[in-house]
């Protein structure tokens, strides 16, 4: 301590000594209180060792100086009450006595009633002050979601023929339009378009000629003739076997790859599939329709697709249901950019862009989601999509079909919220119909029926060949 600090500590505590009435009093509330003093300072001295620098600061003579106030304030209490009550009262409120000293010196008298109530206060500013963090975070991600999804609204529309569809507008890239992609270079085995895409051929082969209807109510077709170019696209995971996703596992993923796109190819499975990589090939070819969709259900403004193969084109994630990381940032990019390139070549609504698991149905227990892959979790704003999960799917709401126990418990437990709507809009038709819903169930099962024998009719129509038997293709 410098000769100075100690020149203005000793005179700070010569004022307090002047509480005392006898001389030994005063005497020893100085030497006591200065030699603990030095020692205090020593301690400080010996935590800030590391901490040189706070040495030739402010701080370390504030801190010096109220400790010296703690030491004062201890050593009165030690020893005013052998002084006389007259002598300490009229000493205490001396006009020459600093006010923050009293103010603090009262606060050290009755330390054990302020430090409940200092205790108090401080708990009340934590909760304040936590409630006002978790508000104020809520508030910022409400708007921050109000923000940024202000252009992703889904909203459940029901077309001239009753049947209920997604009528949406998703975000996109700045000046993103689906008509502007195009084909820049095609060789042997790939093509690369203009918004970076890249998709290798190596795996690629033909199937049958797409040929579909659209229906309107009932058996009514939406137009007369059987339509080929695909409307809509359907994405699908793979459910293959799954590596950890690191670099020394690089060459058994890729055996893993191979092996599945060897598996589809064979089985005509799908026309897309992104691996892990997020390398795009190309298995079945955009005319001809793969097996990936069975029996299934969608709707958009022209009206009700029955049996999707033929009319959505299927890209599939390599990827499961169940994976810690359902798919990796490559595949989330080739994802997006295939679904520029896909709806740019063919005009592809948003309204008739979405998941396996919610078109999938099993019409011999009228039950939604026969296969449930993507019945959660798929990253529709990623894609440049509207978000499926909100809107009433066309196979609850208009044909009635139900679920169980078991298939909640196998999609994770929860249903999307569009089942809901789709419930809600099926019941009020059972009403408006004067029809008890098991009944109108009943009719609208019949129905899907005849609607996927004329759609067996339409493919056999369009590809020359006999019907296909119920077992032909994964479910049709």
């Amino acid at each position: 301590m410098s000769v100075d600090s100690t020149l203005i500590y000793s005179r700070i505590v010569e004022r307090y000594a002047h509480f005392f009435d006898r001389p030994e009093l005063r005497l020893r509330f100085l030497n006591h209180t200065l030699a603990q003093q030095t020692a205090s300072r020593e301690k400080v001295d010996a935590a800030l060792e590391r901490f040189e620098f706070l040495k030739k600061t402010r701080f370390y003579e504030q801190l010096l100086r109220l400790w010296l106030y703690h030491l004062i304030f201890q050593e009165l209490g030690k020893l005013l009450p052998t002084a006389s009550k007259q002598r300490r009262q009229i000493l205490t409120f001396k006009s020459r006595t600093p006010f923050t000293a009293r103010v603090i010196f009262r606060c050290y008298q009755y330390r054990r009633a302020v430090y409940p109530v200092g205790l108090a206060t401080l708990a009340v500013l934590l909760f304040a002050t936590y409630y006002g963090v978790g508000w104020s975070a809520r508030h910022v991600n409400t708007y921050l979601a109000q923000r940024y999804r202000s252009g992703q609204r889904v909203v459940a529309v029901v077309n001239d023929q009753g049947s209920v569809y997604a009528q949406a507008s998703a975000r996109h890239l700045p000046g993103y339009k689906p008509e502007k992609v195009w084909l820049v270079e095609q060789k042997e085995n790939y093509e690369r378009y203009s918004n970076g895409a890249r998709i290798l051929n190596d795996f690629e082969t033909t199937n049958h000629a797409r040929g579909y209807y659209v229906f309107k109510q009932g058996r009514e077709l939406a137009d007369e003739g059987v339509r080929h170019e695909p409307v809509g696209i359907l994405y699908h995971t793979s459910e293959s076997d799954m590596l950890p996703f690191t670099a020394d596992n690089n060459a058994s993923i890729e055996t893993h790859t191979r092996g599945l796109l060897e598996y589809v190819k064979k089985n005509k499975s799908y026309n897309y599939v992104i691996d892990r990589f997020g390398q795009i090939y190309r298995i079945v070819r955009d005319e001809d329709a793969a097996n990936h969709a069975g029996n299934s259900l969608w709707a958009d403004s022209r009206g009700v697709y029955v049996g999707l193969n033929e009319s959505f084109l299927g890209v599939c994630f390599e990827t499961k249901t169940e994976a810690d990381e359902q798919l990796t940032e490559a595949q989330t990019v080739s994802g997006r950019l295939l679904t520029q390139v896909l709806r740019s070549n063919y005009q592809i609504d948003d309204a008739d862009c979405t998941t396996h698991g919610l078109v999938s149905v099993n019409p011999s227990n009228m039950r939604i989601c026969y296969h449930h892959d993507w019945t959660r979790g798929f990253p529709f704003e990623a894609m440049g999509l509207s978000d499926k999960y909100q809107v009433a799917p066309v196979s609850v709401g208009e044909f009635g079909f139900t679920y169980d126990d078991e298939m909640v418990s196998k999609i994770g437990g929860a249903l999307w919220p569009g089942v809901v709507a789709g419930e809600e809009a099926f019941n009020q038709r059972a009403g408006q119909s004067k029809l008890k819903p098991e009944e109108l169930r009943r009719q609208m099962h019949t129905l899907y029926r005849e609607q996927m024998e004329m759609q067996r009719a339409a493919r056999a129509t369009s590809t020359n060949e006999p019907e296909p038997s119920s077992a032909d293709q994964k479910g049709l």
